[in-house]
């Protein structure tokens, strides 16, 4: 059993890698759209109708990717203030306490995005825009990025520290 688990978790790391290069692609991809924009609307005189459109479309992919990315490596903002003052079985308490809260927080968010995604791919729902697509290809994103991170925070809270990378810490 532990072993699955753990394989388990190093396919949740590689999937959430490879979003993060996903992102990390959608960004660059991002930025040519509007220098291809610009440079056909300043230069050409023949503005395009479609980059603001994709561009917003990849920055929803973009932030819900690397979300599991900035929780893996516990890369979100810390308030430290307290738990410096606890003392370590104190501050033992309060992280297990602050963990459970994040994991439910994520959880409750990624059951209302999910169904709210679900709801938009039954009735077919498109954006309004001069690009038109299914809204669920733009929000299937955000339920993807509540669940991993709460992945995350499970593992945490269960001592799987495994490839998890501490943004500050020395080596």
């Amino acid at each position: 059993m532990r072993s699955l688990v753990h394989r388990l978790g190093v396919l949740h790391d590689c999937l959430t890698k490879a979003g993060f290069a996903l992102a990390a692609i959608l960004v660059a991809l991002i930025a040519a759209a509007f220098c291809y924009e610009v440079v056909v609307r300043y230069f050409l005189g023949a503005p395009t109708s479609w980059t603001y459109d994709v561009g917003c479309y990849f920055l929803a992919a973009v932030i819900f990717l690397s979300v599991p990315e900035m929780t893996r490596r516990n890369a979100h903002i810390h308030v430290n203030l307290l738990s410096e003052r606890l003392g370590p079985g104190h501050a033992r308490v309060q992280s297990l306490m602050i963990g459970l809260l994040a994991c439910g927080a994520c959880l409750t968010a990624a059951w209302i995005t999910g169904s709210e995604t679900w709801r938009q791919y039954q009735q077919d729902v498109s954006t309004i825009s001069a690009l038109p697509i299914p809204k669920w290809w733009v929000s299937i994103f955000i339920p993807y990025g509540f669940v991993s991170s709460a992945l995350y925070f499970l593992r945490r809270l269960g001592g799987d520290t495994g490839d998890t990378l501490t943004i500050g810490a020395s080596p």
